[in-house]
């Protein structure tokens, strides 16, 4: 479901001009419609987390653009976990306990 710009500076008490100011830095990507931008889940998810570093934590640019950053490498590096997981869950079973073999040759004993 997309929420619409006006809904969002309302939910979030978010100043017109600090949602442009994220927009335009690329912190939140929003699709443009006929009335003005429009927001889908993971936008209106990112808002919220933005809201909390920027007025929770007083987060400044420089320390945000880092924060951000970093949560997007990580959310990059569980995707791919994921999909990697996805694909040796499909391999036949003397693949899959080869590569769970090197893995724990890698990785070391659990804990």
């Amino acid at each position: 479901m997309m929420v619409g710009e006006t809904e969002i500076v309302t939910r979030f008490r978010l100043d017109e001009k600090v949602l442009e100011r994220w927009i335009a830095a690329g912190w939140v990507k929003p699709r443009r419609g006929p009335q003005g931008f429009l927001f889908d889940e993971t936008d209106v998810a990112r808002t919220h987390f933005l809201c909390d570093l920027s007025y929770g934590m007083d987060l400044g640019d420089e320390e945000m653009t880092m924060v951000l950053s970093l949560v997007d490498q990580l959310h990059g590096a569980r995707a791919l976990l994921r999909a990697m997981t996805e694909a040796v869950h499909k391999q036949p079973d003397h693949v899959r306990e080869a590569i769970l073999t090197q893995v724990r040759v890698v990785v070391g004993p659990r804990e």
